[in-house]
């Protein structure tokens, strides 16, 4: 029965009582009235009477007690129903999706919901009727009555199925107060279900505390709801500790290089309703003071389709692998050693000042930067030592330079300054001298004291070139020519330099060639005994059949050296003259072979050993010959050489320094290094003869010669008078073109045989 049908019905019972009780009362009036007046005998006036006055009395009454009902009935509604809009309310519970009834105290059920019907499969007249007691079984509904006594908040009772089958469902079902007198509010829960969303609740609780990620939920208001144990550990906080407070109180994020603050990503990600991911240098700072950096992704988090309910943030703690990213990167730009930037980082910074200086019309300079005899210091000292004075090098170059100019280690003993804004050559001979000052002098390495000198190559922009590669390259040939002037020199680059390096590239390319072609030949010169005039020792010179012209070895000797290749020349040559000295040794066995030896001959671990089996070879002995070393190049690196100076000199070959002079050699370093000759150069030797007092030098060394012991020999003799002095003041053996140019082997046996006379 519908709501209408109630209501039409209520309506004629009001109206059939009202008449009931309106015949009553018209009756009584009726009697009162005409016995009163005597009028009761007029039957017309009494029964128009009664018409009326029923009609009247009954329709009073009707609207009396059908209006009393009525409101009654409201009242009570009220009281147990759903207020002063309860058609409206009532028929929207009845609509409502979720399983809910309301019951009253007597368990009569006052209205269910379409959720309940659909739950049970069962329409709401038979669930009217049946009520709570048929929906709940009988201890349960005892339960449901000591409750209401007892007055608690809140009760769940067990669920009777009103079908009962195989897989037989269950329920529990809550009971809540209303705020109606004597309702409560029921609920339908389904224990399987709500298991398993217990269960994905469980499981995604598990899941969030263990992702190795942090994560922190915030509410509608951005207010901190939830966080895994990572995001407890990284912020050194508990969840209880901070739910309810403001996200950006808790954890307020800032640029890693700038340390600007950064904008709420949380907030940004409700406001623009998608995720958010901050791709820069993001950190932030706990507050015992920990800076972390991390990787943030902001998501909104949406409920009933597109309603906004907060917003989850995961973050990764990136700490660690950012500082070891700052590590490689700064491998990767500066040198492992000194922390000087590195050819990579160099190149970059000097393209930019070839950008900034055209923009702004200036120029700058780019110096390279040698050390002088530092594989003698790395050799000798031992690598840990060579370490050592690069990182006090760097130090002194770094402290000498301004702060906008760089330093730069670009391999082994290279340096590389670019100085930036330079007014003109002045300025830039200024800044080298500068660095020159602090950089070269003594060194203390452990317990060892070193002095260092540097050479050094200067390029200006944009007057020797316009980009990076051309200014290297042309900073890096000034260098070169710096070396070769002198220890403790600078050069400046000129166009010419790069037409002598081209010559010099061609030379050593044509050294190569003529190596391969074996186009060297060994031509001998004599050395004399300066009192008797014999011939005791031969000299082997090198020389190169280029084409049709005989080069000396003293214009290709520095081109084979820097080529690499001056040792397998050196050998070559060796192997060509020994087959000609056995012979000659036939005819005069006293006769002895001098060999010119260079640095990187006595530095090859190797070459003691092949120049032995090449004796060996020929039967010679190591007393047969005469090992000769310039002098300078020896003093560069004599303490790295002691060793295998007296190796050979074990094995028993005669030592001489050549080119004696130059080179300004300690007396008492030529006792210490065990040296049987010296050849005085040639340079002193051309004094003699000249004006007075210039032949001094000359017979100082005969002196220092005699002083210490050792054989005296006079290179370079080129006239009588010359001869004469020398030997004269004592010197013992000479050498020039006065007896012999060098000559082939050919014609060593026609030299051997001459006897050799002074005017």
């Amino acid at each position: 029965m519908n709501r209408l049908t109630q209501k039409l019905l209520l309506s004629v019972f009001f109206l059939l009582v009202g008449l009931s009780f309106g015949v009553q009362i018209s009756q009584f009036i009726e009697n009162w009235i005409f016995t009163e007046v005597g009028q009761y005998g007029n039957e017309s006036l009494i029964e128009l009477f009664n018409y009326f006055s029923l009609g009247i009395i009954g329709f009073v009454m009707a609207i009396v007690l059908g209006g009393g009902v009525i409101y009654f009935a409201r009242k009570k509604q009220q009281e147990i129903g759903f207020g002063e809009h309860g058609e409206l309310y009532y028929e929207v519970f009845r609509e409502c999706l979720t399983a809910q009834f309301l019951v009253c105290e007597n368990g009569t059920l006052y209205a269910v919901s379409q959720g309940l019907c659909k739950q049970l499969r069962t329409s709401e007249e038979k669930l009217v009727e049946l009520g709570l007691k048929g929906l709940i079984d009988e201890s349960s509904f005892e339960k449901f009555i000591r409750w209401q006594k007892e007055g608690d908040d809140f009760a769940q009772l067990s669920f009777r199925p009103l079908h009962a089958t195989q897989n037989q469902e269950e329920f529990i079902v809550s009971i809540n107060h209303t705020h109606l007198q004597g309702v409560f509010l029921g609920q339908l829960v389904d224990v399987a279900k709500q298991s398993e969303l217990q269960k994905q609740h469980e499981l995604l609780a598990i899941t969030l505390s263990s992702v190795g990620d942090g994560v922190i939920c915030t509410d509608i208001d951005n207010k901190i709801t939830f966080m895994n144990p990572v995001a407890e550990a990284v912020l050194a906080l508990l969840s209880d500790e901070v739910k309810g407070k403001a996200f950006q109180e808790i954890m307020p994020l800032f640029h890693e290089d700038s340390k600007e603050p950064i904008n709420d990503p949380m907030q940004q990600s409700m406001q623009e309703l998608q995720t958010v991911c901050l791709s820069e240098l993001i950190c932030f700072r706990n507050h015992l003071s920990l800076d972390f950096a991390i990787e943030v992704c902001c998501s909104p988090i949406f409920i009933r389709g597109d309603k906004i309910a907060g917003a989850v943030l995961v973050f990764q703690d990136v700490t660690e692998s950012r500082l070891m990213r700052k590590r490689m990167n700064h491998l990767a730009h500066h040198d492992a050693l000194t922390g000087l930037p590195n050819r990579l980082l160099l190149q970059d910074r000097l393209v930019q000042s070839c950008k900034r200086a055209k923009r702004h019309k200036h120029q700058f300079a780019l110096i390279f930067l040698d050390l002088n005899k530092f594989k003698a210091i790395n050799d000798s000292l031992g690598h840990d030592s060579g370490d050592e004075l690069l990182k006090q090098v760097a130090k002194r170059l770094t402290a000498s330079i301004r702060a906008c100019d760089t330093v730069s280690r670009i391999g082994g003993d290279e340096f590389v300054l670019l100085i930036d804004s330079m007014d003109d050559r002045k300025h830039v001979r200024h800044v080298v001298e500068k660095i020159f000052h602090a950089s070269s002098g003594d060194y203390d390495l452990r317990a060892t004291q070193v002095n260092v000198s540097f050479s050094a190559g200067v390029a200006l922009y944009p007057e020797d070139g316009e980009n990076a590669d051309i200014l290297m390259k042309s900073a890096d040939t000034a260098m070169y020519r710096a070396k070769k002037v002198g220890h403790s020199n600078y050069q400046f680059y000129c166009a010419e330099l790069d037409k002598e390096a081209e010559l010099y590239l061609e030379k050593e390319t044509a050294m190569i060639k003529a190596l391969r072609e074996k186009a060297f030949l060994p031509y001998f010169q004599p050395i004399l005994n300066a009192q008797t005039l014999v011939i005791e020792k031969i000299e082997v010179l090198a020389r190169w059949q280029h084409q049709d012209e005989l080069i000396a070895a003293e214009q290709f000797v520095d081109v084979a050296e820097s080529a690499g290749i001056n040792g397998h020349l050196s050998m070559y040559v060796f192997e060509l003259a020994i087959p000609q000295f056995v012979e000659w040794l036939k005819d005069y066995p006293h006769l002895q072979m001098c060999l010119n030896l260079s640095i990187k001959h006595l530095l090859n671990s190797m070459f003691t050993e092949q120049l032995m089996t090449l004796l060996n070879t020929y039967q010679l002995s190591p007393q047969q010959f005469e090992l000769e070393i310039a002098e300078r190049p020896l003093l560069e690196r004599a303490d790295e050489l002691k060793a295998t100076l007296n190796a050979l000199s074990d094995l028993g070959f005669s030592l001489a320094i050549d080119d004696f002079g130059l080179g300004h050699t300690n007396p008492s370093l030529l006792k210490e290094l065990h040296f049987d000759s010296i050849k005085i150069d040639p340079s002193f030797i051309n004094e003699i003869g000249g004006a007075e007092h210039q032949d001094d030098l000359a017979l100082v060394m005969i002196n220092i010669a005699k002083s210490l012991g050792v054989n005296c020999i006079a290179e370079g003799v080129e006239c009588d008078i010359q001869a004469t002095t020398l030997a004269s003041h004592g010197c013992d053996q000479l050498q020039g073109h006065l007896f012999s140019l060098p000559v082939p082997g050919t014609k060593v046996d026609e030299l051997l045989g001459q006897s050799f006379s002074i005017k």
